[in-house]
């Protein structure tokens, strides 16, 4: 019987586009959902001169979707840094605490990896996976999630043989669950783009967030290919968007500043359980340029009028107050337990 009490994942960076790596325990990973499809065009022949179309060829693959999970302090640092694109040596805090530092990079090329998820029955293993982007959610009362949009050069269908096998698979442990990010664990701290550093004078109280993130990657089908893609590269600029829920509508801040075009920058930081006394796991993400392009104050009969707001997450020209270094649309920060990069 195949279900999901049965599927153990796992994600490892790839050296190689289109040649899988193999799996180990320390690239395991904690899912909710997996979507990935692939599909094979067939090319009929429909030459004159037949009653039917008979004869077909096998065409171009297609595969990519999404793989969901709920966000981690720890545990997701791969696929994240592999989506942004720039991962340095993490600073060592002492007491085995590690902040690391997840810039977006103005492009991910060469940063792919390896996908094999167990489902009872045999290993999925798409050989080559490049990182399209990332949604992260959240929602009063909830854990965060996240959802990594994936490309994909193929899918193996692995048992006892392959890179990654059902015996591969099999020894590998899944992570202790533990270590979800939690909306009552974050502040949000927003203000005017020009003025001093963010601090707690400066907190929204917003009851749910989306941050959308997308490269706009493409891959191309080349000779020598098989059918299959190339490692894909951004045909665009990326599509980075925030929105911000507001239960009830107390203020008309929103709607004033987007009549000004007034620019906003916003710090999301979630403090989780302590590594020693005196650290604890962090999440943070920094924006230093947002441009409001909604914000609503609708009338629904007589129910409560909400507050929606949408904003653009946009590259600075130069540094924010308490914002050294971050000048692309937005960083993630982590502090935990892993002391080597995120990034081979």
């Amino acid at each position: 019987m195949s279900t999901g009490k049965e599927v153990k994942a796992a994600f490892r960076q790839a050296a190689t586009w289109g040649v899988p790596t193999v799996v180990g325990s320390a690239d395991a990973l904690l899912i909710t959902s997996e979507k990935i499809t692939r599909t094979r065009e067939h090319l009929p022949d429909d030459s004159a001169g037949q009653a039917f179309a008979a004869g077909a060829d096998r065409g171009l693959i297609t595969c990519g979707g999404d793989l969901g999970a709920y966000l981690r302090y720890q545990g997701l640092e791969v696929l994240l840094a592999l989506a942004l694109g720039q991962a340095g040596t993490p600073e060592d805090l002492g007491a085995n605490a590690f902040h690391h530092r997840l810039g977006l990079a103005a492009s991910n090329a060469g940063l792919f990896g390896t996908l094999a998820i167990f489902k009872g029955f045999s290993v999925h293993e798409h050989p080559a996976v490049k990182v399209d982007g990332f949604s992260i959610s959240g929602e009063a009362g909830q854990p965060l999630t996240v959802t990594f949009h994936l490309i994909c050069d193929d899918l193996n269908l692995n048992t006892s043989a392959g890179a990654n096998t059902s015996a591969t698979l099999a020894a590998i442990a899944n992570p202790a669950p533990g270590l979800r990010v939690l909306f009552r664990q974050g502040t949000f701290w927003l203000n005017d783009a020009e003025d001093e550093a963010l601090t707690a004078t400066h907190a929204i109280a917003p009851n749910r967030f989306d941050l959308t993130f997308k490269r706009k990657l493409e891959g191309d089908y080349l000779a020598g290919g098989q059918d299959r893609i190339a490692e894909p590269i951004a045909t665009g600029f990326p599509e980075i968007s925030l929105s911000l829920e507001f239960p009830r509508y107390t203020s008309d801040t929103y709607l004033s500043d987007l009549g000004n075009d007034t620019r906003k920058k916003l710090r999301l930081a979630f403090t989780g359980e302590p590594i020693e006394a005196g650290l604890n796991h962090t999440l943070e993400i920094l924006f230093p340029h947002l441009v409001i392009t909604n914000a609503e104050a609708a009338v629904d009969k007589a129910g409560k009028i909400t507050h929606p707001v949408s904003l653009d997450c946009l590259a600075t020209h130069h540094e924010r107050a308490g914002m050294p270094g971050v000048m692309a649309p937005f960083a993630l920060n982590l502090t935990n337990r892993r002391a080597s990069s995120a990034l081979a």
